[in-house]
């Protein structure tokens, strides 16, 4: 007998996932998936502003141009799965509960699920970064360094309401002790908006991330919501009270996920690396 997670608790799963999520605040569900693994978005490109001329008969707006677009492929990659075993005899031998099946799911979700998801997200949105910085960080030029991100991507026009940054709880550490910070690190309960939220910064909501969820060196990512979306196509736990050839419980989980970002909008994601610079150019253009 299989009890199928996925279809009788999937509110109650999907609601443990969410809540745990600490790089949805920084997501979006714009893009759907449905029945398909792959889905291309289609961007229109703009027209140039001419000098209008009242002489010019025919082509007083100037000549026109076909609008151009460009297709941005987006191709899910992330199956993801476990399993494990619960023998019967050693839950018998067990104190009550120590070896009950559907906490011991819980956990492989809180900290295996959640962590994997999280970390391979925060990957994808340094690698896409449209700024990157590289830079040993200190209390002297912590918060002057996330100044300088966050100018970059207001430079290019992006919304600067809803943006958010992610950091490293040493990089938190420094922005405390930089004199040139002047905001509040420590927020009221009521003004907590998305979990892990500890302040703001450049009015950018700061949310703290364990060292081992972000790439190595990794001081902060800031990001705005809609450049990156983050589908969740599958979630399938189950846990099989004693399937052939097992005395016991046979638990099963299948995770299919992925983040993009938007080829328009990687501009608006910016990255600190805390060490020393390459002699490549930190910032891309393109």
């Amino acid at each position: 007998m299989a009890v199928n997670l996925a279809e009788k608790y999937s509110s109650q799963v999907d609601e443990v996932i969410r809540r745990g999520l600490l790089s949805t605040a920084g997501t979006n569900n714009d893009v759907e998936f449905g029945n398909a693994q792959t889905v291309k978005v289609y961007s229109l490109d703009t027209a140039p502003l001419n000098d209008y001329d009242p002489t010019a008969g025919m082509s007083r707006y100037g000549t026109p141009v076909e609008l151009e677009d460009t297709v941005q492929t987006m191709q899910m990659s992330q199956q993801k799965s476990f399993t494990f075993t619960i023998d019967k005899t050693y839950e018998s031998d067990s104190p009550e509960g120590v070896r009950n099946a559907g906490k011991a799911l819980q956990r492989q979700i809180e900290q295996v699920i959640i962590p994997a998801i999280d970390t391979y997200r925060f990957s994808v949105l340094a690698t896409k970064a449209g700024t990157k910085i590289e830079k040993v960080l200190s209390s002297g030029n912590a918060y002057s360094t996330f100044v300088e991100a966050n100018t970059a991507i207001t430079d290019e026009e992006f919304p600067v309401e809803g943006r958010v940054a992610f950091c490293s709880n040493a990089f938190i550490e420094l922005l405390k002790k930089d004199g040139a910070f002047t905001k509040a690190t420590e927020l009221a309960q009521d003004r907590v908006i998305y979990k892990g939220m500890v302040g703001d910064c450049d009015g950018v909501a700061i949310i703290a991330v364990p060292k081992r969820r972000l790439p190595e060196d990794t001081a902060f990512i800031i990001t705005h919501p809609m450049c990156a979306p983050a589908p969740v196509k599958l979630q399938d736990y189950k846990i099989h009270k004693d399937p052939p050839g097992i005395a016991g419980t046979l638990v099963e989980g299948l995770l299919y996920h992925d983040i993009f970002v938007f080829d328009k909008k990687k501009k608006a994601v910016a990255v600190c690396f805390d060490r020393e610079p390459t002699e490549d150019d930190t910032t891309e253009n393109g």
